[in-house]
């Protein structure tokens, strides 16, 4: 499946979001703090979409593939942060 450009009007809008820290033709560059919320959110059972879509970021726009990729990236990268600190904790308890 081709990748599908945004249009300018499309890239001006997201850029206007506080959800958004850029946006190319093709990518968006979400802020950090919009991550860390979406994650959380996520976590307490939010549906993905929706979190989404209260951001200003309707799936039907961005599409709902980026959608879940985001999510599926977010809980891999906590997944080896976590992973990172217990192996760091636990060789702090060795000394």
């Amino acid at each position: 499946m081709p990748r599908v450009a945004f249009t300018a009007k499309t890239r001006k809008y997201l850029g206007s979001l506080d959800a958004v820290e850029s946006v190319t033709q093709y990518r968006i560059c979400y802020s950090k703090e919009f991550r860390d919320d979406c994650m959380r959110r996520y976590a307490e059972g939010g549906s993905p979409a929706a979190i989404f879509r209260e951001a200003g970021l309707d799936p039907k726009i961005i599409g709902y593939k980026r959608v879940e990729r985001c999510i599926a990236r977010w809980k891999a990268e906590n997944a080896g942060k976590a992973a990172e600190t217990a192996v760091e904790n636990s060789e702090n308890q060795g000394e």
